[in-house]
C-alpha cells in the first residue's frame, strides 16, 4: 500500500458559504436531519429479492420502482455516521441512498442527483435533490453520477467520478418557499465545496482517477474514506484507493501543499460497483447486468473470493454497519429495485 509518488490527489476547490447562505435566506430556511426524518411522505415495503446472500430487502413504492429517470446507486448508514450525527438520531435505524437522473429522450431537463434519507423503523422515505447555491441565492441541480455516498458526522460526501467528490453539511438542509423553485421538490441539500480530482503534472502514461463509489473504512483510526473505480473495460484502470479523514474535521487530511493524497490499495475485479472494509476484509459487489444476479468478492487486495450469485441483479454500492454485523446494498434496475443487506459472516 502506497500514498508517496502516486501522482494522484484530491484538491479542495469552490468553497459556497456565501452563496448557501443567500439560498437560505431567500427558503424558508434551515431544518434539522431529525426533523426532516419525521417528515417521510413516501412508504417503504418489506420484499424479498433474490440472491444467496439477500438477508432483508425492501422495495420504494410503485412509482419509483418504474421510475425509468432515477437510478439509485450509492448506500451509507446511520452506521457511517456515527455518534456525532446528532443525539435526536440515536438509534434510529436511518439508511441515506443517492441516484442520479437519465436524459429521457421525451424530456430534456437535467434533473442532476439526490439522496433518498430513508427510515427503516418507520418504513417511510423522502427525497432530497442535491443542488449548487447561486451567488443570487437560487439553485441549480448538482449533475454527477453519484456512484457512492459517505454520511460520515455532520458531513456527506458523493462520489463524482472524474470530478473527485462533493462535500455538504447535514445542517444545511433547506426547505424551498415553492417545489417549483426546486424542480418539485420540498427539500433540498446544497454543496458546500468539492474535492477535485487532479494528477502531478509531468506523468505521461499516469490516467487519472475516476471515484465511481465510497465507503468508511474502519480499519484505521480514525477513520478513512475508500474510494474505487468502476469499469467493463479490460484495458482501463480498476484502482481501490484510500484517503485519510482528520479526526477533528471529519474532512479529508491534506498535507502541506493542501492536497489529499490517494493511497492505493491494489486493484478490484472488472465491474465492480462498490467496496466496503468489514471486520479487516475487504467487501467488493460486482454487477452483471439486469438478467444475472450480482456477485461479492471478499478477502484481501489480490487475494479476494468470488462469491457468484450473491446479490440480485443491478447491484450497486454497500456499506457495513458494524453494530449489526450487515453490508448494506442497492440495485438500480426499474423494477428490479431493492434496498437489501446482506450478514458479513455469510461471506468468512
Amino acid at each position: 500500500m502506497t500514498s508517496a509518488g502516486t501522482g494522484l490527489y484530491l484538491e479542495r476547490v469552490g468553497g459556497s458559504d456565501d452563496a448557501v447562505e443567500a439560498l437560505v435566506a431567500r427558503s424558508d430556511g434551515r431544518l434539522a436531519l431529525a426533523d426532516l426524518v419525521d417528515d417521510l411522505p413516501r412508504r417503504l415495503r418489506r420484499s424479498w429479492a433474490p440472491g444467496r446472500a439477500v438477508h432483508e430487502a425492501w422495495r420504494l413504492d410503485l412509482r419509483d420502482q418504474l421510475d425509468l429517470r432515477w437510478w439509485p446507486q450509492g448506500v451509507t448508514t446511520a452506521g457511517d455516521a456515527g455518534p456525532s450525527a446528532g443525539r435526536d438520531l440515536a438509534g434510529r435505524r436511518l439508511v441515506v441512498m443517492s441516484s442520479y437522473a437519465k436524459k429521457l429522450p421525451w424530456d430534456h431537463t437535467k434533473h442532476g442527483s439526490r439522496l433518498t434519507v430513508i427510515d427503516l423503523d418507520r418504513l417511510r422515505y423522502r427525497h432530497v435533490l442535491l443542488v449548487r447555491a447561486t451567488a443570487d441565492g437560487g439553485l441549480e441541480p448538482l449533475h454527477v453520477h453519484a456512484g457512492g455516498v459517505v454520511w460520515h458526522g455532520e458531513h456527506l460526501h458523493v462520489a463524482a467520478t472524474g470530478k473527485g467528490m462533493f462535500t455538504f453539511r447535514t445542517d444545511d438542509l433547506v426547505r424551498v418557499r415553492t417545489r417549483d423553485a426546486a424542480f418539485g421538490y420540498r427539500y433540498v441539500l446544497p454543496a458546500r465545496f468539492q474535492y477535485a480530482a487532479r494528477k502531478d503534472e509531468g506523468i505521461d502514461g499516469l490516467e487519472g482517477f475516476r471515484y465511481s463509489f465510497l465507503s468508511l473504512d474502519r480499519s484505521t483510526d480514525p477513520p478513512a474514506l475508500l474510494a474505487g473505480e468502476f469499469t467493463d473495460d479490460p484495458t482501463r484502470t480498476r484502482r481501490l484507493a484510500r484517503f485519510a479523514l482528520d479526526p477533528t474535521t471529519g474532512l479529508l487530511e491534506t498535507g502541506d501543499d493542501d492536497r489529499a493524497r490517494l493511497q492505493t490499495l491494489g486493484d478490484g475485479p472488472r465491474r465492480m460497483q462498490g467496496v466496503v472494509n468489514a471486520r479487516g476484509r475487504l467487501h467488493v459487489t460486482v454487477s452483471q447486468g439486469r438478467r444475472e444476479r450480482g456477485s461479492v468478492y471478499a478477502g484481501s487486495p489480490g487475494h479476494l473470493v468470488h462469491h457468484p450469485h450473491a446479490t440480485p441483479m443491478g447491484n450497486e454500492d454497500i456499506a457495513y454497519w458494524p453494530e449489526e454485523d450487515l453490508l448494506y446494498s442497492v440495485s438500480e434496475h426499474p423494477m428490479v429495485r431493492w434496498l437489501f443487506t446482506m450478514r458479513r459472516s455469510w461471506f468468512d
